[in-house]
């Protein structure tokens, strides 16, 4: 990975969420802008690698940030049965924001790490534009 390393993914994730929770920095707000932001990644995946790619590169991106956030391991709740981002979500939820904030980023950089191992990077930008463009409209800004 060279444009789009760890850091680098971790970053937009951190700048998709902002820009979804607003000024609220709730636990709750911070779950929505997670949902909206997960469901805009999936809606661009899913035509490429199907639902099951995305519940499984879910899956494994929440194993890999388990290793940093060990709150975010499955305690198979009764509720988290559905799709393995649900689970994110309840958890966050009871998860200081900034904390929580910082969790849901490296799930994501771990998903988008994923996808750049498996359909490489120039694919992966592509979606991650298609998902998140604002993210990457106030980057180029930035850059400017």
């Amino acid at each position: 990975m060279t444009a789009l390393g760890h850091a680098a993914l971790r970053q937009l994730a951190l700048n998709v969420l902002a820009q979804h929770a607003g000024s609220a920095a709730s636990a709750e707000a911070l779950g929505a802008a997670a949902r909206r932001a997960y469901d805009d990644l999936a809606h661009v995946s899913t035509p490429l690698i199907g639902q099951v790619g995305v519940d499984a590169l879910t899956g494994r991106a929440l194993h890999l940030a388990q290793r940093e956030y060990s709150w975010l391991a499955d305690a198979r709740e009764p509720e988290q049965t559905g799709e393995p981002f649900a689970r994110v979500i309840v958890r966050l939820e009871r998860q200081n924001p900034a904390v929580a904030t910082e969790a849901v980023a490296a799930v994501f950089a771990s998903f988008a790490g994923l996808l750049v191992t498996f359909i490489g990077e120039t694919l992966t930008t592509g979606l991650l534009r298609k998902a998140w463009p604002k993210a990457f409209s106030d980057a180029h800004r930035e850059e400017s």
